[in-house]
């Protein structure tokens, strides 16, 4: 009698099969939902990570591009030339006589030519509006110099992105996923504002529309050139 009795308070003790089957099941459950869980707190962490590189980036080309326009030497000059007018518009901006202008590459300060234009993206990637992707690059004569001062090369055959364009110019990228990007000069007195520009003097205003990949609006940087007043000399006399 009492190993019947024995036996069933073990049975009473042990689970069964189905209630093992269901614990596990559940426990699957569990661990599929924290594994989801922490992906998404993971792939939500990358995604604000990029956004706050891209920020970054982005602000660092506005506060150069203040700088660059607030200290035009009087011997600057300003091109503005359509090179593509179909959409996305592309725009080649020529700075001249500035040494200082948008100091990058291995001589920062320089007296060549600095060129700003958007370039494809060598893969052909597009956003999800199925518009191509590019890079906002700058170019120089000597961004990429042929020797250092050991004469030892630096330049390089090189394809893709760094490789260098139709007229042999070399350019350094410094933003990416760019959508489009649209500079318009603004002449006060004529209430106009312009998309090419050829003239010796400066615009009023300088504006600039980015646009970049999984952005719904475009960011709008203005900027003014600096006010050059002539006084009159004053003559001595003894």
């Amino acid at each position: 009698m009492f190993t019947s009795q024995n036996s069933s308070a073990r049975r009473a003790a042990a689970f069964t099969l189905i209630e093992v089957v269901i614990g596990i099941t559940i426990l699957s459950m569990i661990t599929a939902t924290l594994f989801d869980i922490i992906r998404g707190s993971m792939q939500g962490a990358a995604e604000i990570e990029h956004l706050q590189r891209e920020s970054d980036s982005v602000n660092r080309f506005i506060d150069l591009s203040r700088k660059t326009f607030s200290s035009l030497p009087p011997t600057a000059t300003l091109s503005l030339k359509l090179v593509q007018n179909t959409e996305p518009v592309i725009q080649e901006l020529t700075v001249a006589g500035s040494p200082d202008c948008f100091p990058f590459g291995m001589n920062p300060i320089t007296l060549k030519d600095t060129i700003l234009r958007l370039r494809p993206h060598p893969d052909g990637l597009v956003d999800e509006n199925n518009m191509p992707l590019h890079y906002l690059c700058i170019s120089r004569s000597d961004i990429i110099p042929q020797t250092d001062e050991r004469e030892t090369g630096i330049r390089q055959e090189t394809s893709g992105l760094y490789a260098p364009d139709e007229e042999g110019r070399y350019w350094m990228p410094l933003l990416p996923d760019v959508v489009s990007f649209k500079w318009r000069f603004y002449v006060e007195k004529e209430e106009t504002w312009y998309e090419e520009w050829s003239k010796s003097q400066w615009p009023d205003l300088i504006e600039g529309l980015l646009v970049l990949k999984y952005r719904t609006r475009p960011i709008r940087m203005v900027y003014t050139a600096p006010v050059i007043e002539i006084s009159p000399g004053r003559s001595t006399t003894p």
